[in-house]
């Protein structure tokens, strides 16, 4: 034997020990179970989500779950051009962990991957029977710490301020307590004028089940210049580029009398601010709880901070300015015009 094969034959003996079997032993299985073991299909890993988001779009799943899904799917080929069977967990882990996010939107890229993979795996371009590579991968912590709030001026400042495309995000948020995936999903004919309330319809809330919302006149004072008769009440279809979009006005978009300050982005604060503030105006959690679609222990626990009924009060009574009203009226008449 050369030297080359005496080094193999060590290697393999020192692999078999945690098995307890000859090195015969298992030549001879593997020989045995070769021929019943399918070959895997070599695709690239971008083949790969082109297929899965075409199946995807027939089985009809909703336009901003594609458009997601889409999106990172699309990202994560761009970063691995080659086979999807040569991809190691220690080269995704390095991806997500470069992509600078918050531990939630890490998660999110992860579980797009994992979607991936396992549609991978289940058309034989991956091992059968197998753990694909991203299970491995650790989800990040995605906890948001200390529940934090508004107070009415800051929410004076981000609707004054705000651009059309973002401002129905900021408003709904603030003054109807819905969660940002749901007013993403919101078409204009699910906010109801005449009846004083925004439908979430089941297929567009996260409980899956449909609930009505109250259209409280300050609301309705930042959404009526808006209006129009259909499409999406926000400007952007996708989460990523609305947060961008998000990010670029709150550093450099809000002017607090002369002077442009930057807006410290709260996480899902606009959303405990409506809890807390609703709460302390109403004084009914059962009835908060079913407009946010929570249980009561629910809103307790996550999304509501001691506020006072004066405080509540002038929450609801932020406004937009005549100045504001003026241009916004005169923006939506130029839109229905066109």
């Amino acid at each position: 034997m050369t030297l080359a094969e005496v080094e193999d034959y060590r290697l393999a003996k020192g692999k078999l020990v945690p098995f307890g079997v000859s090195l015969l032993t298992a030549i001879e299985e593997w020989i045995a179970g070769r021929g019943k073991t399918p070959r895997i299909i070599t695709k690239t890993a971008a083949e790969v989500a082109e297929e899965f988001l075409t199946s995807k779009r027939v089985e009809g799943v909703s336009f901003f779950h594609l458009e997601d899904r889409k999106y990172r799917m699309n990202k994560f080929a761009a970063a691995f051009p080659g086979r999807i069977d040569q991809i190691s967990t220690h080269e995704i882990e390095v991806w997500l962990n470069g992509l600078n996010v918050s531990g939630r939107t890490r998660n999110n890229y992860r579980n797009a991957v994992l979607q991936l993979f396992r549609y991978a795996r289940g058309k034989r371009y991956l091992p059968r029977n197998e753990p694909t590579v991203v299970e491995d991968v650790a989800a990040a912590n995605s906890g948001e710490g200390a529940i934090e709030i508004y107070t009415p001026r800051e929410l004076r400042l981000l609707l004054s301020n705000a651009p059309e495309k973002l401002l129905p995000f900021f408003a709904i948020g603030a003054l109807a307590g819905l969660r940002s995936q749901e007013i993403m999903r919101l078409d204009w004919g699910d906010i109801r004028f005449d009846q004083g309330f925004i439908e979430v319809a089941a297929e567009k809330a996260k409980t899956a089940s449909r609930r009505l919302v109250p259209l409280l006149p300050a609301l309705t004072a930042w959404l009526t210049p808006l209006r129009q008769k259909s499409g999406h009440v926000v400007g952007y279809t996708r989460n990523d580029a609305l947060c961008e979009a998000r990010q670029k006005f709150c550093k450099s978009s809000i002017k607090e009398g002369n002077e442009v300050i930057e807006f410290i982005w709260k996480p899902n604060a606009l959303r405990h601010s409506y809890a807390s503030y609703r709460l302390a105006d109403i004084k009914d959690a059962a009835r908060v709880a079913l407009e946010m679609g929570n249980s009561p222990t629910m809103l307790f626990r996550n999304y509501r901070e001691l506020v006072t009924e004066k405080q509540a009060a002038d929450w609801f009574s932020v406004l937009p300015t005549e100045t504001r009203a003026a241009d916004n009226t005169q923006k939506s008449s130029h839109r229905r015009a066109a």
